[in-house]
């Protein structure tokens, strides 16, 4: 199998029901995430978000801007969250006008050298995406604890 080959399968793989070509531009949002976050790169991560974007976590975390979550995120890197990664899949892709999604996924971070989210990692994240200037961006994004044993804090 060449690696575009595999590429494109694991992009079917990530859109599994979502199809359209207007669900997979929405859907790009958590793929930039991701990518950013493979880096552990704080300003890629921000870069997502638009300018006044807000990122909710649990732990009374609230970030509003690209600055506070560019900041929070480099601390982050530094600290609990150095050599981590995130994944998910969307669970549900709803469009509430012609420049907004909402998307909901499953997944959490995964711990330094794994492929496999710990329970206690595990999270539903709720994604509010706005097309601005032609490109999907992040305006929005929490997460809270998902699965039997999740107790994440951050």
């Amino acid at each position: 199998m060449s690696v575009d080959t595999a590429a494109s399968a694991k992009l079917d793989d990530y859109y599994g029901k979502f199809t359209t070509d207007k669900e997979k531009e929405a859907l790009g949002v958590p793929l930039r995430l991701v990518a950013a976050w493979a880096k552990n790169d704080a300003a890629g991560v921000a870069d997502v978000f638009t300018d006044d974007g807000i990122l909710i976590l649990p732990g009374d975390v609230l970030k509003k801007g690209q600055d506070e979550i560019r900041s929070f995120m480099a601390a982050a890197y530094a600290g609990p969250f150095k050599n981590t990664g995130v994944t998910g899949k969307p669970v549900d892709v709803r469009f509430v006008g012609d420049d907004v999604a909402l998307l909901r996924t499953h997944g959490g971070i995964l711990a330094p050298g794994q492929t496999e989210i710990a329970p206690e990692l595990a999270v539903r994240s709720t994604w509010v995406c706005v097309k601005q200037q032609g490109q999907w961006r992040l305006a929005a994004y929490q997460n809270s604890p998902r699965g039997s044993g999740a107790t994440l804090r951050w």
